[in-house]
């Protein structure tokens, strides 16, 4: 059974009773502040989240070895350590926290190895190194005497494969057979011990998104966009720039990220269907008519990453609403939402969320088109799935989130068929995630090229359902 704690109401509440718009330049942490913010949440994790992590996963001891010199993506939760870090289960509401190397903060750990060990791993005198500097390591294990020892090391998981062979063989020799028959992967103790999140990665998540929110508002109006001039790239380059300005690190790509235009009143031919939108070309001049997404992420702290979208629609000379076939294929979009959210909760495994929410879309007459993420194939099913159907079809891929870079969605479950290895993840009681997810629609004026709307945002998952932290996307941003 998961060992679960929940946040305080005062907090939830605090979370969901969204400020006043950030200025337009909001001030970044100092890096003083930054490294106490860091400091709370690794206490908060090694206090309140670590024990039930190991104890739902049998784990006595969790030995994470970071060599020196070779980063490791845990280190953003431990601190600035090398060596072996180990966790021990001694049977009391804590567990204990030592560090054989170098590093780690006094009141994060209770135990530090000798400076003779340190010198040791740290690779001083390793040709003529006298191997029993080893043995007050070898000792700290056997008087532990754990059943079942956690190593980073991982088919699957690349955040729990920091492990090298020649330090697993090292580690191997010091500790002997009799502990190390006894290691396991700790692959899915990592997964549990980085999808719970405490108050402090919620609240400082929430801070994130409301930077990432602000940014695409204003890169989607007339304050960057002037319709006949502005380009893909020029709405890209306004992004960096202002992040720039306003100390907001880049997320997952360093790339410059493009708007991609959904509808485009400016051509009546459309692309060939290898993609999910029309245009992408970065000189493309972005016209009046033309109905567009947005995807961007943004880094805080250097700890978190967020990733979440927003759509907006150019009126055109004389308009004053969004046209008809648009506003209803968005409002599809939303629908499947609001027909989603009951169904996602904490406690059920990725593949039986996905099977509940095709249910309960196919049940609102919407066709389920398996997202498999490959361009042409994807869209070429699409098609063929809503040929002559005045029904929308939809694809799914909620995926978790929260981390930096690339390891973002391998934090916990993620809900998308092309996602087969995370199927047997639970989604995990205070876990971020993103909600994903793309509704297609026909429209009267694009025959046989259904347009696909993205939805995207990031919320928590809790056992009392999906709570937002931020505002959710429910309208089509407007620029006149």
């Amino acid at each position: 059974m998961q060992t679960t704690y929940r946040i305080t109401s005062g907090l939830m509440v605090m979370l969901l009773l969204w400020s006043a718009p950030t200025p337009a330049a909001s001030k970044q942490p100092s890096v003083i502040e930054q490294a106490n913010i860091l400091h709370q949440i690794r206490r908060e994790k090694f206090d309140n989240v670590l024990p039930g992590a190991m104890r739902d996963n049998d784990i006595d001891m969790w030995i994470h070895v970071i060599r020196d010199g070779n980063p490791d993506p845990m280190q953003l939760h431990f601190g600035p350590v090398s060596g072996y870090i180990v966790f021990t289960d001694r049977g009391s509401g804590r567990i204990e926290r030592a560090i054989f190397g170098n590093g780690g903060h006094p009141e994060l750990f209770d135990i530090f190895g000798s400076d003779q060990i340190r010198r040791a791993i740290e690779g001083y005198g390793f040709v003529d190194q006298d191997p029993r500097i080893y043995d007050e390591f070898a000792k700290f294990v056997a008087e532990r005497n754990p059943k079942r020892i956690a190593l980073n090391f991982s088919a699957w998981l690349a955040v729990a494969d920091g492990l090298s062979y020649s330090q697993y063989v090292k580690l191997e020799s010091i500790i002997g057979k009799k502990y190390s028959d006894r290691f396991v992967s700790a692959e899915q103790l990592i997964t549990d011990f980085r999808a719970r999140r405490t108050p402090s990665e919620i609240s400082e998540f929430g801070k994130a998104l409301e930077m990432h929110r602000q940014l695409l508002i204003r890169a989607l109006s007339r304050e960057v966009i002037n319709p006949g001039k502005t380009t893909l790239r020029d709405v890209g380059q306004w992004i960096v720039e202002e992040q720039q300005r306003q100390g907001i690190g880049y997320g997952v790509d360093s790339y410059v990220p493009l708007p991609r235009i959904l509808f485009s009143a400016a051509s009546t031919t459309d692309a060939a269907p290898d993609v999910r939108w029309i245009i992408h070309d970065e000189d493309y001049v972005i016209q009046r008519g033309d109905f567009m997404t947005y995807d961007i992420s943004v880094r805080h702290l250097d700890y978190f990453t967020t990733d979440f979208k927003r759509n907006a629609y150019v009126f055109r000379e004389g308009e004053t609403t969004i046209p008809e076939s648009i506003q209803k294929a968005f409002d599809r979009a939303i629908d499947a939402h609001l027909i989603m959210r009951p169904h996602i909760v904490a406690g059920r495994t990725a593949k039986q969320t996905l099977d509940a929410l095709v249910v309960a879309l196919e049940n609102e007459n919407y066709i389920y088109t398996p997202f498999i993420d490959i361009g042409t194939k994807d869209y070429e099913l699409i098609q063929k799935a809503l040929l002559g159907k005045n029904n929308s079809g939809f694809s799914i891929d909620l995926h978790a989130m929260g981390n930096n870079g690339r390891s973002l969605v391998t934090v916990g479950a993620s809900v998308a068929p092309f996602r087969t290895d995370r199927f047997d993840q639970v989604l995990q009681h205070n876990h971020f995630f993103s909600f994903e997810y793309m509704v297609h629609t026909n429209l009267p004026e694009r025959p046989g090229f259904p347009i696909s709307i993205n939805i995207e945002g990031n919320h928590l998952i809790t056992n009392d359902g999906v709570k937002y932290l931020h505002p959710r996307n429910e309208k089509i941003l407007e620029i006149h």
